[in-house]
């Protein structure tokens, strides 16, 4: 990957296996460090504020992604509430299957 000789902001993206974030500071103040607050779940959790969001990903009948964390699992809830939710895919927890398979992007043919 190549890399900026003098970059602006340095990002941190934390994908985990049960919840993922991301943080991220300016290099001309780095140990001012902002994190996601963005995420404000709904439904029944919708008083808790948090810097992570479920690592949930939302693919529609198409098999694009649709969602992603909080919203994921809410749009899944409310298609399932409705009965229309048939074809639709939510994932979740599924970071570690990643490693079942080695990938091995230098292969040659």
């Amino acid at each position: 990957m190549p890399r900026c000789k003098n970059p602006l902001v340095v990002i941190a993206f934390d994908f985990g296996t049960t919840y993922s974030g991301y943080a991220f500071s300016y290099m001309t103040d780095p140990y001012d460090v902002q994190m996601n607050q963005n995420w404000i779940p709904m439904g029944s959790y919708s008083q808790l504020v948090t810097y992570k969001t479920p690592t949930s990903v939302l693919l529609d009948r198409d098999g694009q992604c649709h969602e992603f964390g909080y919203k994921a699992e809410d749009k899944f809830a409310q298609l399932a509430e409705d009965d229309e939710h048939t074809g639709w895919r939510l994932f979740r927890r599924f970071k570690m299957i990643l490693h079942n398979d080695k990938v091995d992007i230098f292969k040659r043919r």
